[in-house]
């Protein structure tokens, strides 16, 4: 049986003239959390994109969850990610007038479904905000605005959850409660977990690390 949640073979995107991943081979197994590290400008953020299907690889082959997404129509990719992709990014990207439990819900609510207060109740449950869902975000800490940011990731019970620096904005302690969680998601849950950061200590709390430099692979262990 094939553990992969993510495959990139080959992967190479190109801007007009400047290369910023060059030849990408990588799996990312199912129910491990990977850290993608690099210098600015290694083609970190790129990676992310064209492995989630933000962004289409100038060559090369992108699967998930066993799907190559060379060759989707738009509709089909936007599909693909809503229904198996999870993002977390630096800002929290909360709606201020909604509470916890409505922005949590928004991703199934844009896909045409009204989610349950138990489906509800249990992403929030995932990240242990149970008590905090009629809560708004100016109500909540940093740190608990990312982990609802989290549970709205997590409700669609996405094969990968990608983050892009979800800890670049908070203090050192809240961005170590968050990774905490995150670990948690993975051991308990066999949530797929890729994470690109600049934060050395997210190494700590991953099963594996990636390096990139000018666009490619130069170590991961």
């Amino acid at each position: 049986m094939d553990t992969t949640a993510v495959r990139l073979t080959a992967v190479r995107r190109v801007y007009r003239d400047v290369t910023a991943l060059d030849g990408v081979d990588l799996d990312f197994r199912a129910g491990t959390f990977t850290a993608v590290m690099g210098p600015s400008g290694s083609g970190k953020s790129t990676l992310l994109q064209c492995a989630a299907g933000l962004d289409r690889p100038t060559s090369g082959v992108v699967e998930i969850g066993g799907t190559p997404l060379t060759g989707l129509s738009e509709r089909r990719l936007t599909l693909l990610r809503r229904e198996r992709i999870g993002f977390v990014f630096q800002a929290f990207n909360l709606m201020p007038s909604l509470t916890a439990a409505q922005n949590v819900a928004l991703p199934l609510r844009l896909a045409g479904r009204r989610p349950s207060k138990g489906e509800i109740r249990e992403a929030l449950g995932r990240v242990g905000l149970e008590g905090r869902a009629g809560h708004r975000p100016g109500e909540l800490s940093g740190g608990q605005q990312q982990r609802v940011a989290l549970a709205r990731a997590l409700i669609t019970r996405p094969t990968v959850l990608f983050g892009d620096e979800p800890t670049g904005a908070l203090d050192t302690e809240t961005g170590a409660q968050v990774l905490s969680m995150v670990r948690e998601l993975v051991d308990r849950d066999g949530q797929t977990v890729v994470m690109v950061t600049h934060d050395p200590v997210v190494a700590e709390y991953a099963d594996r690390l990636v390096r990139l430099v000018d666009g490619r692979v130069v170590s991961s262990c």
